[in-house]
Protein backbone atom coordinates (compact mmCIF):
# COMPACT_ATOMS: atom_id res chain seq x y z
CA UNK A 1 0.00 0.00 0.00
CA UNK A 2 1.28 3.64 -0.75
CA UNK A 3 2.53 5.22 2.10
CA UNK A 4 0.83 8.59 1.57
CA UNK A 5 -2.38 7.20 1.32
CA UNK A 6 -1.96 5.01 4.58
CA UNK A 7 -0.62 8.10 6.33
CA UNK A 8 -4.35 10.21 5.41
CA UNK A 9 -6.32 7.05 6.28
CA UNK A 10 -4.72 7.18 9.63
CA UNK A 11 -4.98 10.95 9.84
CA UNK A 12 -8.63 10.72 8.79
CA UNK A 13 -9.32 8.20 11.35
CA UNK A 14 -7.78 9.72 13.76
CA UNK A 15 -9.86 12.52 13.36
CA UNK A 16 -12.76 10.48 13.70
CA UNK A 17 -11.38 9.08 17.20
CA UNK A 18 -11.81 12.67 18.43
CA UNK A 19 -15.35 13.07 17.42
CA UNK A 20 -17.03 12.69 21.47
CA UNK A 21 -20.42 12.45 19.69
CA UNK A 22 -21.36 8.62 19.26
CA UNK A 23 -24.01 9.02 16.99
CA UNK A 24 -22.47 11.18 14.67
CA UNK A 25 -19.08 8.99 14.85
CA UNK A 26 -21.21 5.92 13.99
CA UNK A 27 -22.81 7.90 11.61
CA UNK A 28 -19.28 8.53 10.02
CA UNK A 29 -17.56 4.92 10.15
CA UNK A 30 -20.91 3.44 8.73
CA UNK A 31 -20.41 5.85 6.10
CA UNK A 32 -17.17 5.10 5.49
CA UNK A 33 -18.14 1.16 5.75
CA UNK A 34 -20.87 1.69 3.09
CA UNK A 35 -18.34 3.26 0.87
CA UNK A 36 -15.89 0.58 1.33
CA UNK A 37 -17.95 -1.54 0.59
CA UNK A 38 -19.40 -0.34 -2.78
CA UNK A 39 -15.37 -0.23 -3.79
CA UNK A 40 -14.66 -3.40 -2.97
CA UNK A 41 -17.59 -4.63 -4.93
CA UNK A 42 -16.89 -2.49 -7.85
CA UNK A 43 -13.52 -4.19 -8.22
CA UNK A 44 -14.52 -7.59 -7.43
CA UNK A 45 -16.41 -6.77 -10.39
CA UNK A 46 -13.84 -5.75 -12.76
CA UNK A 47 -11.55 -8.39 -11.96
CA UNK A 48 -14.41 -10.74 -13.07
CA UNK A 49 -14.71 -8.43 -16.52
CA UNK A 50 -10.73 -8.29 -16.29
CA UNK A 51 -10.45 -12.35 -16.31
CA UNK A 52 -13.42 -12.55 -18.59
CA UNK A 53 -11.70 -10.94 -21.30
CA UNK A 54 -8.93 -13.23 -21.18
CA UNK A 55 -10.47 -16.43 -21.45
CA UNK A 56 -12.11 -15.41 -24.94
Amino acid sequence: MDNNIKIKIDEILNEIGNINDLNIKHAILTYMEQQAGFMLWQMEDEKHIDNDSHNV
